[in-house]
């Protein structure tokens, strides 16, 4: 495994920037998720790392190799493809091994990094069996068998699960992460599900207009976004414009009052839907009227009116918990609150 660092990347089209600039690095042994929304830049800036994509400015460095003008097969990467591109007339272990073959290894040393391979991702009794005959998972399998039988330097996925239904993502969801880090695959990730992000990655680039938003771990751009963007994008916020007043207290435009951290600036309050905590309405202290209840299994998510401001509270479900019309008490803590710069 090596790092991957990229300096100063550009990609133009006519007079268009898709990637602006882009600064990041992936250490040995990460796991990165790039996302942001379609048309952000992070499948052009994955596909130039991959050597697909021919860089307008910057630099991609591999290890200690220059690999940003080199040919994709030149680069000791290794890519998994959205729509899986496996071979249809082609058994399970000849398109594991059709990279192997590419780079005219031996048959016996060809056959061993095959059954390795397939062993890692639990295919090996399935290797005679053509694509047609597996389910989307094992395809997904395949492809991933097919990619670490080369054993590069790097992982590149593209939107790998996006085929695959809510339940079997999952599942592959955490087999995929799992073998990444028994393996100590140096891996970048590209996904437009921020759940999917939060699971399987160590650090998680935000992008947006082809440049990046915010980098950190899970943790940080979920608690401590850096704009109503980044926390708009990553799970479910209530952002609200208005002004703050004084430290702690920010007004809404519908005159709504809301306790907030007094360490925080900026024109928006963002609170976590499950932040917020439904009681019995105290008077003097905050309350609003339910105007939808929906149950989502494990949580139920409310819509509340506090003062004409819409807000979604989602707490677990079980109980006799709220029902339409009730006017309910608001508890947050107000260090959960934060101010942000707004973006457009």
């Amino acid at each position: 495994m090596a790092a991957l660092n990229i300096e100063k990347l550009v990609k133009q089209y006519g007079d268009v920037q898709v990637v602006r600039g882009l600064d990041l690095k992936v250490d040995e042994g990460e796991m990165v998720a790039l996302l942001g929304p379609s048309g952000c830049g992070k499948s052009t800036t994955l596909r130039m790392v991959a050597g697909f994509v021919e860089p307008t400015a910057g630099q991609i460095t591999l290890g200690t190799r220059d690999i940003t003008h080199l040919p994709a097969h030149a680069r000791d990467t290794a890519m998994v493809f959205q729509s899986y591109a496996l071979f249809p007339h082609m058994s399970v272990a000849a398109n594991v091994g059709f990279g192997l073959e590419m780079r005219k290894m031996p048959k016996a040393q060809r056959d061993a990094r095959i059954k390795t391979a397939l062993e890692m991702v639990r295919l090996g009794h399935l290797a005679d069996r053509l694509p047609k005959q597996l389910s989307g998972g094992q395809q997904q399998r395949v492809a991933l068998a097919r990619a670490l039988a080369v054993n590069p330097s790097i992982l590149l996925l593209d939107e790998p699960l996006s085929n695959l239904d809510a339940k079997l993502r999952a599942e592959v969801q955490h087999e995929i992460r799992a073998l990444q880090q028994r393996l100590g695959l140096t891996t970048l990730i590209v996904t437009h599900d921020q759940e999917e992000a939060l699971i399987m990655s160590d650090k998680m680039v935000v992008m947006e207009g082809g440049v990046i938003r915010q980098k950190g771990t899970p943790t940080e751009l979920y608690d401590q976004p850096a704009d109503t963007f980044v926390a708009g994008f990553i799970g479910r916020c209530n952002l609200i414009t208005g002004q703050r007043r004084s430290a702690g207290e920010f007004y809404a435009q519908s005159g709504a009052v809301f306790a907030c951290d007094p360490t925080s600036t900026g024109d928006t309050l963002a609170l976590r839907p499950e932040h917020i905590t439904l009681g019995a309405p105290i008077d003097g202290a905050p309350q609003g009227k339910v105007t939808r209840v929906t149950y989502l299994g494990a949580q139920t998510e409310y819509g509340i009116d506090y003062a004409g401001t819409s807000l979604v509270v989602i707490t677990p479900s079980g109980g006799q918990g709220a029902q339409m019309g009730q006017q309910v008490g608001l508890i947050w803590n107000a260090t959960r609150a934060k101010l942000l710069p707004h973006v457009h």
